[in-house]
């Protein structure tokens, strides 16, 4: 080997030792970094663990903690988890009950499941889903649900939701509309059975139950009667079907009535008060409804299940009993006023047919009674004529006393036929002057020379019939010249205009009233005095006339001092 492949060699083994040196360098340089980042590694693995234990105890803090009711079930509605607020919205005894959702819905709204939990797993995801429930206590709730969809590896495995008690908030909004349809449907009714219709109709749709019935107090009978309901208590033709009557104090309806309190019954199989109307219900609640501290009805509605209706609901319908209170005890007036209204119709048509029955028998009985009179009048004439150079004194005398009592007796059946005349219908009125008529009255009577007549006074004219008005003043004015005993007799008329009425008055000097005869004399068949002259009709005539004309009659005098009569009529469309 020559010194050149030497050198060559020692060369090749220099290159050698510095590539091998450098490797190492490198292997030393990457060995210290993997080093570093294994230890970083390890670091960030353990605050990964630490980490994550806090970030589940943290969930676990929220799933305990949340507001509103959170539930975890499977697929099938078995519970899984739930949260202390789930518990207490259900009414469970602890987080771990077992127990499927499905059998808290209310089975009137099964029927809603179903599509919601399609569209869940279709979707994922559902909102705002309103569903009535029983709790596990047998309450009534109305729900809010939001739920999704739990998956693991792209599976559905689960759901989850949020659920709100809404039931509250939901009472506030129906008992408003409630209370605004009431108000709506029953302005300006003034029928009581309208009325109660609307009510019974706006009660029911709010409570979603098929029975309510308005009762109304009957103090003539000490009962409650039935006069508007809603649902089945109805017949085909939309009428009461068989309608009952309860005795106050009996029943619930009736003791409600007696004590004014409302009542819950929760299940009327366990209360002896309850009285079965068209079925038994199994849950009824009723309320008084009270005017100025006294019950004037009573609503009453009820269920076929057991613990349906709430203190709420019974609150809402003692609300709606304050706001129709006034309406329906207006519109019990008014029907109360419309019976006395059509029982006075009929006494009224029956009293005009018996008048007319009356003065159709006292002109029968007059013209009767009045020929056979003359008759015997006649007769008397003829007996006295003929035989007075037969008679003797007192003979003639008795003839002249059957003469005298025969024109009494013509009087008499004059007189009431004339008070049997004056009838109601005033109808035919037309304006009469009454200084028109005090002329002709006096044109009538046979005035003695010792009285006068005077009017202080302008008289006014009347509506009314002529013929009543001069019999008024004649039979006052005719007493007054008969029953005057004084040298110079004075007749004095006068009249004074008041707001709604003339008053009246005829003042004598004559003989004077005692008070005792002050009433009745204004009777029929009564008189003061045993005149011949006197039937004891006359001031009946006039008292009748009076009341004809809304008018009142009265009298101040003494014995021997002379009599006013005063008397009133009432100023009618056209009185001047």
């Amino acid at each position: 080997m020559n010194q050149e492949e030497i050198d060559i060699l020692h060369r090749a083994i220099a290159r050698e030792k510095a590539s091998r040196k450098a490797a190492e360098k490198i292997l030393e340089l990457k060995s210290t970094e993997l080093y570093e980042v294994n230890k970083k590694l390890e670091e960030s693995h353990a605050e990964l663990l630490s980490l994550y234990a806090k970030t589940n105890s943290q969930l676990q803090g929220v799933f305990e903690n949340i507001v509103d009711a959170y539930v975890i079930m499977d697929l099938n509605g078995n519970i899984l988890k739930m949260n202390d607020a789930a518990v207490n919205l259900l009414e469970f005894e602890t987080t771990k009950d077992q127990a499927n959702l499905m059998n808290l819905v209310d089975p009137s709204e099964i029927d809603k499941v179903a599509p919601k939990f399609k569209e869940l797993m279709k979707t994922g995801t559902v909102t705002n889903f309103i569903i009535k429930i029983i709790t596990e206590k047998g309450r009534y709730k109305l729900v809010h649900i939001n739920a999704s969809i739990i998956y693991e590896n792209d599976v559905a495995v689960a759901s989850q939701g949020i659920v709100r008690d809404i039931t509250a908030d939901r009472e506030k909004t129906l008992m408003s509309e409630l209370i605004n349809d009431v108000a709506k449907s029953i302005l300006g009714k003034l029928d009581l059975y309208a009325i109660a219709w609307e009510i019974t109709r706006s009660i029911a749709e709010y409570l979603e139950t098929y029975d309510c019935v308005i009762y109304v107090v009957d103090e003539n009978k000490n009962t409650l009667e039935q006069i508007a309901a809603y649902g089945e208590k109805l017949n085909l033709k939309s009428e009461i079907d068989s309608k009952i009557e309860i005795p106050i104090g009996k029943g619930v309806v009736g003791t409600v009535a007696k004590t004014g309190v409302a009542e819950i019954i929760n299940d009327t199989s366990v209360d002896s008060r309850y009285i079965v109307d068209d079925k038994r219900r199994l849950s009824e609640v009723t309320v008084p409804i009270i005017s100025e501290g006294k019950v004037i009805g009573v609503i009453d509605s009820e269920h076929p299940e057991r613990n349906y209706f709430t203190e709420k609901q019974l609150i809402t319908l003692q609300n709606i009993a304050s706001l129709v209170v006034l309406q329906l005890k207006s519109a019990m007036n008014l029907r109360e006023k419309q019976k006395v209204e059509n029982k006075n119709k009929l006494l009224i048509e029956k009293l005009a047919k018996s008048n007319d029955e009356l003065q159709e028998y006292a002109h029968i009985v007059s013209h009767d009674l009045k020929s056979p009179l003359r008759s015997i009048n006649a007769l008397v004439n003829w007996i006295k004529e003929d035989n007075a150079e037969n008679f003797d004194t007192s003979s003639l005398e008795n003839f002249n006393l059957i003469e005298l009592t025969l024109e009494k007796m013509e009087s008499l059946i004059t007189d009431i036929l004339s008070y049997s005349s004056i009838d109601s219908d005033i109808s035919e009125s037309q304006k009469i002057d009454i200084n028109t008529v005090i002329n002709d009255v006096k044109q009538i009577l046979f005035i003695p020379k010792h009285i006068s007549i005077k009017v202080k006074n302008e008289l006014p004219i009347l509506n009314g019939e002529r013929t009543k008005f001069q019999q008024l003043f004649q039979n006052l004015i005719g007493n007054a010249i008969k029953y005057n005993d004084k040298e110079k007799g004075l007749i004095e008329i006068d009249v004074s205009d008041e707001k709604s009425f003339y008053q009246f008055s005829i003042k004598d000097n004559g003989l004077g009233i005692e008070k005792k005869y002050h009433e009745k004399i204004f009777k029929i068949f009564h008189s003061f005095n045993k005149n011949k002259d006197s039937s004891g009709i006359g001031l009946s005539v006039v008292k009748k006339i009076v009341d004809l004309y809304q008018g009142e009659i009265w009298l101040e005098s003494e014995l021997n001092k002379g009599a006013t009569f005063h008397f009133t009529i009432k100023k009618q469309h056209g009185t001047t």
